[in-house]
């Protein structure tokens, strides 16, 4: 109850005091005393009252006194005997009270709480005086209270993930903090006072002014989701509104694009394969039921399978083999209209929609993928690309499209197999071609290397029936360097022991790849051990001594001479007197001792003659 409140309620008391005077001058202060106590409207109106209320007469006693006053004073119901408010408050201090309109007054109890009452004293007609008593110590105490809760609550408030708006009923804005949201920063007063339809775009204004009506006519929580822009950035908001007094609501708008971005790609990612961007297997599934609606027939389901796609990532890693298939999904795609999808069913495997189609319109997508592929391979001749491709039509309701799945697969894997001898040919001329690009040996150390490896052979009785195996092994020994990457492969810095552990694979690759090739199967052996050590500490099988084939042994000397003896585009060449060192030097080590010997007989001999 407030000061104004007190007054009006205090001078209906005193006015029914004062008509109880008149009718009963004669009784005594005692009996004075008593009435407030039994007057029952009176005393209960009292006993509710916050402050502590005191009346007394002109001769300073006490005519009415509430509970809040007791407390006050420590009085309990058997020290009411009290009846001059100077046992209370002494005189001299009820003078200084009144001169100075208020004072504190402190009051230390029993168990040593100290209160501190702001105490007022106001003369009312007839010499009655009305003391009230304010408890200072309860109002700081819930000033301070109060002080948390706004500190907490402007904690809060500033670091909250979430924008806080107020608004009234007609939308204006009438509080805004952006509290800790990253980006955005906003001049919150310049937006005070100032309509949602003067500052958001005008569908987002249109959301929100629905839900905010909503809000307030039903008087429950409400949400909406919107983009908006700020600051020329995009943003995607949930904003969620709770009423809140004198028919205002508020307003939490969290900033969740991150998670709306996060959510957009794992949508994609449910029916797109994210390497080629074409629709992924589960969506094909769907589909394929889908499309058993009799509305699409007849309804045509082409398959086409990339040849050779394991030898690539065999021998030029999967990153290359990853490009080969966007190049394919390219190709297939470009030529489809808007009704007809095309999908990644497998790693090497797409698969191609037409609804509504024919089947000459099925044969002509077939040439048309064959002619852009003839076009792709022209460009890039060093790995030419090659499809199987098989397709099928459902003509009739009662054909299952299960069914013209297995059919159309069926026909492209009997297209494989016709292709595939003349598909994985192309595919090796591609990866030779490569090698030869890659070559660093010039056309006479190439000669040099075959003729000396011959007369070393024949040197430790090498059969000569076998001597054309030897011719072939020289020739595509580093058919594996197709996968070593130019920049490491010409390389003038030293390498790091990632780039060597790259290039020792390539040996492993060219084994692979001569495993492909009919021609070369034989010699596969010898591909995968010519960087073998005598001591067991080459790659890639750390084998040792005469567990290395021979050809290896013979063409590993040799080969080191040739590469010591001629210049290479990160270093020059050496004299032929320290090659002939530096191969004793490794006799036992890298190299066999008894073909060094013999090797370095046969160079002696040719520089006497």
């Amino acid at each position: 109850m407030n000061n104004e409140n007190i007054n009006e309620f205090l001078s209906f008391i005193l006015s029914r005091i004062k008509k109880l005077n008149n009718e009963n001058s004669t009784k005594s202060s005692r009996q004075e005393k008593d009435f407030s106590y039994t007057n029952p409207v009176l005393v209960n109106m009292l006993k509710h009252m916050d402050n502590g209320i005191i009346v007394t007469n002109h001769n300073n006693h006490i005519l009415l006194m509430n509970s809040e006053a007791k407390r006050a004073f420590n009085l309990h119901n058997g020290d009411y005997d009290i009846k001059d408010i100077t046992s209370l408050i002494q005189q001299k201090n009820i003078t200084s009270i009144k001169q100075t309109n208020d004072s504190e007054y402190t009051f230390t109890y029993p168990n040593n709480k100290i209160k501190t009452y702001i105490i007022k004293i106001n003369s009312l007609p007839d010499s009655t005086l009305m003391i009230t008593l304010k408890n200072k110590t309860d109002i700081i105490d819930l000033m301070q209270q109060l002080e948390v809760s706004q500190l907490k609550y402007n904690l809060l408030v500033n670091n909250t993930p979430d924008v806080l708006v107020q608004l009234n009923k007609k939308g204006d804005i009438t509080y805004l903090n952006c509290g800790l949201t990253k980006d955005i920063k906003i001049d919150s007063n310049k937006y005070i006072n100032q309509n949602i339809f003067e500052v958001l775009p005008i569908d987002f204004a249109r959301q929100a002014k629905k839900t905010l009506t909503k809000v307030l006519s039903s008087y429950n929580p409400s949400s909406f989701k919107s983009n908006i822009s700020i600051d020329g950035k995009d943003y995607y908001f949930i904003i969620r509104m709770y009423p809140d007094i004198d028919e205002h609501v508020m307003c939490l708008a969290r900033d969740i694009s991150e998670k709306k971005t996060i959510e957009s790609k794992l949508e994609y990612l449910n029916i797109y394969d994210p390497l080629t961007e074409l629709f992924n297997r589960a969506y094909f599934e769907n589909k394929l039921q889908y499309y058993n609606d009799p509305a699409f027939l007849p309804m045509g389901l082409v398959i086409c399978d990339l040849n050779s796609l394991k030898l690539v990532n065999d021998t030029l890693g999967h990153s290359f083999g990853d490009t080969i298939i966007k190049e394919s999904a390219k190709i297939i795609k470009e030529p489809l209209s808007t009704y007809e999808e095309a999908c990644r069913i497998g790693g090497d495997e797409f698969a191609i929609f037409f609804p509504n189609c024919s089947r000459s319109l099925l044969e002509k997508y077939k040439t048309t993928l064959l002619d852009k592929l003839n076009a792709y391979n022209l460009s890039n001749p060093r790995l030419p690309l090659s499809f199987s491709i098989g397709y099928s039509l459902k003509e009739t309701v009662d054909t299952d499209m299960e069914t013209i799945f297995i059919a159309a697969d069926n026909n492209m894997y009997h297209e494989k197999l016709l292709q595939g001898i003349k598909n994985r040919n192309n595919m090796v001329q591609g990866l030779i071609k490569s090698l030869s690009t890659k070559e660093y040996k010039n056309e006479d150390a190439k000669k040099f290397l075959l003729e000396n490896v011959l007369k070393l052979a024949r040197a430790v009785n090498y059969p000569e029936h076998n001597i054309d195996n030897l011719k072939l092994f020289v020739s595509f020994h580093d058919l594996g360097q197709v996968s070593i990457p130019n920049n490491i492969l010409y390389k003038t810095e030293p390498l790091t022991n990632e780039e060597l552990e790259i290039i020792k694979r390539h040996s492993e690759v060219g084994y692979k790849i001569s495993l492909s090739i009919p021609n070369l199967f034989h010699i596969a052996d010898l591909i995968l051990k010519h960087h073998e050590w005598y001591n067991g500490e080459g790659y890639p099988l750390n084998i040792k001594g005469e567990n290395i084939p021979l050809e290896c042994r013979i063409f590993s000397v040799v080969e080191s001479y040739t590469a010591m003896i001629t210049d290479k585009p990160y270093r020059k060449a050496i004299s032929i007197e320290k090659a002939i060192s530096e191969l004793e030097h490794c006799a036992g080590k890298q190299f066999d001792p008894y073909i060094v010997d013999k090797f370095i007989e046969i160079i002696k001999e040719e520089l006497d003659s």
